[in-house]
């Protein structure tokens, strides 16, 4: 008797299966794409950001860098023709940088930590900006 209802039970498994199988295949193949339900789909290629037309490397100071000279020399490379400006907590300098570009100024530290932003700014008026951190202490190390 077990076995029957269990032989009876896996054909009718088998069987609904098989009918359910048979009704998805039908349901499939009675549809129908129409044209005007497809919708058409565009890439179109990322444009490249512009490069900028200034730009600024700064030799001295390094980021970080703990000094114990009161006067630190600050300098670098930027465009020929833009304008310098570095600030301090106490004070700005601007500077025009010599024909290739290069420039060089002395800033007055504080005691303990200094922050130290440098701009440079094209005639365009496209600016580039770059913040070093200075430590000055009269510390032996």
């Amino acid at each position: 008797m077990k076995t029957e209802k269990l032989v009876l039970s896996f054909i009718a498994t088998l069987f609904g299966l098989l009918v359910a199988g048979i009704a998805f295949y039908l349901f499939q193949a009675t549809k129908t794409i129409t044209p005007n339900n497809t919708k058409t789909v565009s890439f179109t290629s990322p444009t490249p950001t512009p490069v900028p037309s200034v730009f600024l490397t700064v030799d001295r100071p390094k980021d970080e860098e703990v000094v114990n000279a009161k006067v630190l020399v600050v300098s670098g490379r930027t465009t020929a023709n833009a304008v310098v400006i570095v600030i301090t907590e106490t004070s700005e300098d601007v500077i025009t940088p010599a024909e290739n570009g290069d420039f060089a100024t002395t800033v007055n530290l504080d005691e303990g930590q200094n922050v130290l932003e440098i701009i440079s700014i094209a005639p365009n008026g496209e600016s580039i900006r770059l913040k070093k951190t200075v430590t000055y202490s009269q510390e032996e190390f």
